[in-house]
């Protein structure tokens, strides 16, 4: 049979943590580091938000214009049928939902070397 006394003992002494010199300086550099990460964190999830909300409003503007251009006339619809031609050459690689895509995985993976590299600093 185990003794009470000793494991009550053993019991509070892993109970209560350590006391060590530096335990404020390091609690501090801790916090520090965690804020920084964090407003390094908001400042790129509003960039992204706001190029997010840009690209929605351009793609909105455009198809609104794209409709009511194409009501003018018989020759403003063929002309902006001549530009949309043009414009979807440019993306025959996928579509333009493609191009969206790949650009923001580049700026998520920009985000992340930033984020890295701060945190090495």
């Amino acid at each position: 049979m185990a003794d009470l006394d000793f494991e009550t003992q053993l019991a509070r002494l892993y109970g209560q943590a350590p006391a060590f010199r530096d335990a404020d300086l390091f609690a501090q550099q801790v916090t520090d580091r965690l804020d920084r990460g964090w407003a390094l964190r908001r400042v790129l999830i509003g960039a992204t938000g706001v190029v997010a909300g840009v690209a929605a409003a351009a793609q909105l503007v455009s198809a609104r214009f794209s409709t009511e251009f194409s009501e003018m006339s018989h020759e403003g619809a063929q002309q902006l049928g001549k530009l949309t031609q043009r414009y979807d050459q440019l993306f025959t690689l996928g579509g333009s939902e493609t191009l969206w895509l790949a650009v923001a995985l580049a700026g998520l993976a920009l985000a992340f070397a930033v984020t890295r590299l701060m945190d090495e600093v």
